[in-house]
């Protein structure tokens, strides 16, 4: 499909991995400002963990569909930056998505409907770069804004056939039969967010399963029951949760599941689920 007329948007959604304690992520909205000083900029998350692609697409692919049409999601988080990967927009039906091609745009290929893909080279719609080391400042950030004005994504680069995407770690159901999962996210509350969806469990142990009677097993911690909000688990205890997003999630009613678990870091937690009956309804 060719360049088409539309209605430029003026909604950039900001992703990074930057976190809130450097200057990094207020240069960036500099250069926004600095190109087109009418744009709403929506800051959607900057405590990605520190260079995990994987996390950032979680986050992206559970968040655009809420924003308006012709929203123009900006996504930083290169740990190849000023490499030999390309600088990507993605169009689709509804809306644009900007960053690296190394994974975090992967969720728009499996949710979204995709019409093209342009690789962009530094030209006349960046920044002259300063070195290689902020292509969010000199080349995504510029690109981004320049989407909101109007400027087709033809005139910024060369369309491209295909792209890189890093796979979604997905539960599965193990030997013992029960489900096995990761956790994907950490929130600010301490609360982890699992790759096992609702609907995945539904599937295994069956619609109409005795969610009290579910058992849940972290390393040697287990306990039974899989709530449907913070306040249905005894309090200062970890529990399960089916939360807003429709995954499992681990808590503490009114603490930290996180420091509670005493973990320093979210890879290496493996959580396993069994049904009421001590298994699943099928492999």
């Amino acid at each position: 499909m060719g360049a088409r007329k539309r209605t430029p948007s003026n909604v950039i959604a900001l992703l990074t991995d930057f976190s809130w304690h450097n200057w990094y992520l207020g240069v960036m909205k500099g250069v926004i400002l600095g190109i087109n000083p009418e744009v709403k900029i929506v800051d959607l998350c900057h405590d990605v963990s520190s260079q995990d692609v994987r996390e950032g697409s979680f986050v992206l692919g559970n968040s655009f569909e809420y924003f308006p049409p012709g929203t123009v999601f900006l996504c930083v988080v290169d740990p190849g930056v000023g490499g030999d990967r390309r600088n990507l927009i993605v169009e689709t039906d509804r809306y644009f998505f900007v960053g690296p091609d190394n994974g975090i745009l992967s969720c728009v290929f499996e949710k979204g409907i995709v019409r093209k893909v342009y690789a962009v080279k530094p030209g006349k719609h960046t920044l002259p770069l300063h070195g290689r080391t902020f292509l969010g400042r000199d080349v995504f950030a510029p690109i981004a804004t320049h989407l909101t004005l109007g400027a087709e994504p033809s005139e910024m680069g060369e369309a491209v056939d295909s792209v890189l995407t890093v796979p979604a770690l997905k539960p599965f159901v193990n030997k013992k039969g029960e489900v096995s999962g990761r956790a994907v996210y950490v929130d600010t509350f301490g609360n982890i967010i699992t790759n096992i969806s609702e609907r995945y469990l539904i599937d295994k142990f069956g619609k109409d399963a005795d969610w009290d009677g579910v058992t849940v097993r972290i390393g040697k911690r287990r306990f039974k029951g899989v709530k449907r909000y913070y306040e249905q688990g005894k309090l200062g205890r970890l529990m399960a949760l089916v939360d807003s997003w429709g995954y499992l999630e681990l808590a503490v009613n009114m603490g930290n599941a996180f420091t509670f678990l005493g973990l320093t870091e979210k890879k290496s937690l493996e959580v396993f689920v069994s049904g009421p009956a001590g298994g699943s309804k099928r492999k």
